[in-house]
C-alpha cells in the first residue's frame, strides 16, 4: 500500500474560526478514487467532515472540488494518477465558482460554472 496526504480546507460559516487546510494521512490502493478516500477521512479519522456526493458515477456533478488548484469531480478521479501527476501531498479545496457553507460543501449556483464538464 502507498500513502498520500490530503490537505483538505476546513470551514464552517457558522462559527467565527478561520479556514484551514488539515492533513490526513492514509494509504492507498491503486483502485481507489478520492472520493473513497474522502469517505475514509469522514469515517475513520474526523466524522465532521462535509462533502457531497451523489451518483459516484461522473453524472451529477455534486462531488466537484478542486485539487491543487485543478476543478475535478472526486469520483472520477483515480488516485494514483492523482499522484504521478501532483504528488503524494494533494490539496483539496471547494469548488471555486460558489460560496463555501462548510468544507467542501458550497452553495450551488449555475451561472458560469463552465470549467469542468459533467459526463
Amino acid at each position: 500500500m502507498n500513502t498520500i496526504t490530503l490537505n483538505i480546507y476546513r470551514f464552517n460559516k457558522e462559527t467565527v474560526s478561520p479556514s484551514i487546510l488539515q492533513p490526513f494521512t492514509l494509504s492507498y490502493s491503486n483502485e481507489e478514487t478520492l472520493l473513497d478516500l474522502l469517505m475514509r477521512v469522514l469515517y475513520e479519522f474526523d466524522s465532521t467532515l462535509a462533502f457531497d456526493k451523489n451518483c459516484r458515477i461522473g453524472l451529477c456533478g455534486s462531488c466537484r472540488l478542486k485539487v491543487n488548484g485543478k476543478v475535478m469531480l472526486a469520483c472520477s478521479e483515480n488516485v494514483a494518477k492523482l499522484v504521478s501527476e501532483f504528488g503524494n501531498e494533494l490539496e483539496i479545496t471547494p469548488y471555486n465558482c460558489t460560496k463555501v457553507v462548510r468544507d467542501l460543501i458550497v452553495e450551488p449556483q449555475f451561472e458560469n460554472c463552465s470549467e469542468i464538464e459533467v459526463k
